[in-house]
């Protein structure tokens, strides 16, 4: 198994007249998942200050070497924990990281916004 990062973005916000208060929903999505991942093996929780998809908010992605990378758009701050948590050992389990849709979890069949392929191997 190769362990899967699961980036979150903790500026997310669900619009930009929402007021700054804190937690931003990104902050407390990422809090939400700090305290349910604490005993998970085979994901790395990964904050990042803007992922650039503020219309969608909030985002995250899982990636791994040698992996698809899929990138999640409007998540719930604490609807999502869960089916991102099994997705994520999914994921980590899987040699391509090309999990079979129908065992996705729905949150996940719902919330895919990108899926990039994987890096080629660039070495002479």
């Amino acid at each position: 198994m190769t362990p899967s990062t699961l980036f979150v973005c903790v500026l997310c916000r669900f619009s930009a007249s929402e007021s700054k208060a804190v937690p931003r929903p990104g902050q407390a999505l990422f809090d939400e998942l700090s305290k349910a991942i604490e005993h998970s093996d085979g994901i790395t929780l990964q904050p990042v200050r803007c992922m650039g998809a503020c219309r969608s908010a909030c985002v995250a992605a899982f990636a791994a070497p040698n992996k698809l990378t899929l990138v999640l758009s409007n998540l719930s701050p604490t609807e999502s924990v869960s089916d991102l948590l099994q997705f994520g050992h999914q994921h980590a389990s899987c040699t391509d990281g090309k999990v079979p849709y129908k065992e996705r979890p729905e949150t996940i069949k719902q919330k895919i916004h990108v899926v990039l392929p994987l890096l080629p191997n660039h070495s002479p």
